[in-house]
């Protein structure tokens, strides 16, 4: 209880998100603030308990790191929906001093224009606060940058989501913690099928999260480009068939099909228990680059900034350039799953990517990420990543 409710709600995604256990406790002179109360903000003193929360944080990891040996850089990203932080961790070499942290995260939304000054009773400016006092303490060079946001609740929350992970990805890898030496029970075979038949098309769709991906007969979809974005999508085992009305155009089988496997998806995860859930990763082919964020949070929501448009094609093969980006979106939503697709920019010496390297890039991506978001972490021991207790139904 720190006196400031938002705040103590984003210092329990450290718990949910970073495995930790977190407890913090602000006294305003002798009295001991009570959980679940705005004393700090009412009584004035909102940044200096701020400035203590992200010292005491920071101070209290360091010890947890006292005998670390080396440097290292760490990253995360976090979706919610809308929104999307990027947030790096560079911790120096022992003894040295860490470079100046690095805090873009306003305007906190967009209404009004110039962002919201307040969330809750937690003042949007403390939030640099908070993170360069915890910098400061672990000297650690925090970079976190707003690539995307128009809620300013969403961008805080993304960005200690983003610290949380982050966190956890240092710690495992400092404290050399293998997350495949736990002892938690693997849950049943993650597999399912799902079939789809209308007047358009005929789909047959099997997957399973914990095989490995077949040879490339396991996908036919009479369309060469979708079998090839899902041939890069597919990390783990899907099987793919469609029978489908070509002879007017791909629409109907491009979509359905996407939306069979997103459904498919969705049903084979269960309840998600014990998963990552949170990852993203980044993918080229040709001139394209595209990073993916992904969250499997029962959420539905896309975002994506690929520029389809670079060298003005109208087809991608057999496959309409306007249908590629509505493959990702059927795949996403079906899947109930937040997914941002951000584009590397070609700098002025590069090429445009063409619609096809965008589409493999961007799946390759994704099924990287989605190849994280499934994997069981033992040390959840079944329990749901997230700070509601469950995902959203």
């Amino acid at each position: 209880a720190c006196g400031i409710g938002y705040l103590d709600h984003m210092l329990d995604q450290l718990n949910s998100h970073g495995q930790l256990r977190v407890s913090v406790q602000a006294w305003l002179g002798e009295e001991k603030v009570s959980p679940h109360s705005n004393d700090a903000y009412i009584t004035g003193c909102d940044h200096e308990v701020s400035s203590s929360v992200g010292s005491a944080l920071g101070a209290a990891v360091k010890e947890m790191l006292q005998g670390r040996s080396s440097e290292g850089s760490f990253r995360f990203l976090v979706p919610l929906d809308e929104a999307l932080t990027d947030l790096s961790l560079t911790f120096p070499a022992p003894g040295a001093e860490a470079l100046p942290s690095e805090v873009a995260l306003a305007p906190f939304g967009k209404f009004p224009p110039a962002g919201r000054t307040r969330i809750g009773s937690f003042r949007t400016c403390l939030t640099e606060v908070v993170l360069q006092n915890f910098a400061k303490a672990l000297n650690v060079c925090l970079t976190v940058k707003k690539l995307r946001g128009d809620n300013a609740h969403h961008i805080v929350e993304a960005t200690f989501k983003s610290l949380a992970r982050c966190l956890r990805c240092s710690l495992d890898a400092f404290l050399h913690l293998d997350l495949t030496q736990g002892t938690a029970q693997q849950p049943a075979v993650r597999e399912t099928c799902k079939q789809r038949g209308t007047k358009e098309t005929n789909i047959d769709i099997s997957l399973n999260l914990d095989a490995p991906p077949e040879s490339l007969g396991s996908i036919s979809t009479g369309l060469s480009t979708l079998d090839a974005l899902l041939r890069k999508l597919s990390t783990f085992r899907i099987r793919a068939k469609c029978s489908g009305d070509v002879w007017i155009d791909e629409h109907h089988s491009t979509e359905d099909v996407m939306i069979t496997v997103g459904q498919a998806l969705h049903v084979a995860l269960g309840s998600k228990a014990g998963c990552c859930r949170m990852a993203w990763a980044e993918a080229q082919e040709g001139a394209a680059k595209v990073l993916c964020v992904m969250d499997l949070s029962n959420r539905p929501g896309f975002c994506c900034d690929l520029r389809w448009h670079g060298q003005q094609e109208e087809m991608a093969e057999d496959v309409s350039v306007e249908m590629l980006h509505h493959c990702f979106e059927s795949f996403v939503i079906n899947a109930q799953m937040t997914v941002h697709l951000v584009q590397v920019l070609p700098t002025q010496d590069e090429r445009e990517a063409s619609a096809m390297e965008l589409a493999m890039a961007g799946a390759k991506a994704m099924g990287a990420a989605l190849k994280q978001c499934v994997l069981i972490d033992p040390r959840r021991a079944g329990v749901t990543a997230s700070s509601k207790g469950t995902l959203s139904t």
